[in-house]
């Protein structure tokens, strides 16, 4: 599968900087590569993929793509707190991977602007300067 992954991904226009054999190989790759875009099935040895994406996500912000053979509300759930912009059921063809990488992609860039609108928000409040009423 890993192999098939690397040729879509070459075919769109894609560099694939690894392809991991396990959860905790695919967290060490993206700490050391830092990718654009982290494609990974949950189904891992080891570490799964959704906690290999959490603690990605934890050290080093990036949008990931799930793939998996089944979905339940359980694992739909733990993607959403992982972090997850796109999900992908088995068999992936060529036709599914390329939208899902634009909406990945575009849905991360949003999170991380609302996130800095927050951020700018929060520290204009805290600079605000207030006038003192009690002289009123």
């Amino acid at each position: 599968m890993r192999e098939y992954y690397q040729r879509m991904l070459t075919h769109l226009g894609h560099r694939v900087v690894s392809c991991s054999a396990n959860g905790r190989e695919l967290v060490d790759e993206c700490l050391r590569h830092l990718p654009d875009l982290v494609i990974t099935d949950i189904k891992m040895p080891g570490m799964d993929g959704l906690n290999a994406a959490e603690e990605i996500g934890q050290k080093y912000p990036v949008p990931v793509i799930l793939v998996s053979a089944y979905h339940s509300p359980d694992m739909v759930g733990r993607a959403n707190s992982a972090c997850v912009q796109a999900f992908l059921t088995k068999p992936i063809k060529l036709a599914d991977l390329a939208p899902a990488i634009d909406f990945a992609q575009r849905s991360f860039d949003r999170q991380r602007d609302l996130r800095q609108e927050d951020i700018e928000i929060q520290h204009a409040r805290k600079n605000r300067h207030h006038p003192d009423h009690s002289k009123d």
